[in-house]
């Protein structure tokens, strides 16, 4: 099957099994979803972070987790926070993402996946936990989910 790599938006109703493969009807069972998924921690763009742990998602189906992300608006003086992803309460990462005061503002850090599949009614967390947040600001996190629709 054959992926898009740019924007694509037909009209409603527009695309029907007669303009899909014959073989493989255009079904929930074909079709996937790319969640992305995030959150702010119910932060403004201007708060300093706090400790806190949200459900960001809840899987319909079989899904695996693409990536995690994280970042903050303003780094701070003296700061360290760590941000982790979990399934039903434990993580998915081989180690948290770590942003300190010496990382740049706004800079992207990518975390390093361990657990990567998603079963139906699995919920993802987001957790945000704090050492130190001198001048830290903006905390920030998402994922990118593949979910198969059925």
């Amino acid at each position: 099957m054959a992926r898009l790599t740019g924007t694509f938006s037909p009209d409603a109703g527009s695309i029907q099994d007669q303009h899909w493969d014959s073989s493989t009807p255009l079904d929930n069972d074909n079709q996937e979803h790319l969640h992305k998924p995030g959150t702010n921690f119910a932060l403004a763009i201007g708060a300093t972070p706090v400790a806190r742990e949200e459900i960001v998602f809840v899987a319909k189906g079989a899904a695996v987790l693409r990536g995690f992300h994280a970042l903050c608006n303003v780094t701070g003086s003296t700061s360290n926070v760590d941000f982790d992803i979990k399934k039903n309460g434990t993580t998915m990462l081989s180690s948290t993402v770590n942003v300190i005061n010496s990382d740049a503002d706004r800079l992207v850090k990518d975390g390093t996946l361990s657990v990567t599949a998603i079963a139906a009614d699995d919920v993802i967390s987001m957790e945000l936990t704090t050492t130190t947040t001198t001048g830290m600001q903006g905390p920030f996190c998402w994922a990118e989910i593949d979910e198969a629709a059925g």
